[in-house]
């Protein structure tokens, strides 16, 4: 679940196109998982986790974006 949502934000953060907003959003996962470890005393691993998957949904737009551009100039 941790890795899904992350994922989804990092997509959503990357359709931004803004550079700003992907920094905003790594800030504000960084933040929560951080003060959840903190207050909470939850796993690293989570944190970890979710940093993962926001740069994979970093990834996969930008391979998205590749394959759908090489599509077009084929066609």
């Amino acid at each position: 679940m941790v890795l899904m949502t992350s994922l989804l934000t990092g997509l959503v953060a990357a359709m931004l196109r803004s550079l700003f907003a992907v920094i905003i959003v790594a800030f504000l996962i960084a933040a929560t998982f951080l003060s959840a470890f903190i207050a909470f005393g939850t796993p690293i691993f989570l944190f970890v986790l979710t940093v993962i998957g926001f740069n994979g949904g970093l990834i996969l737009y930008a391979l998205a974006c590749v394959i759908r551009a090489r599509a077009r100039s084929v066609h």
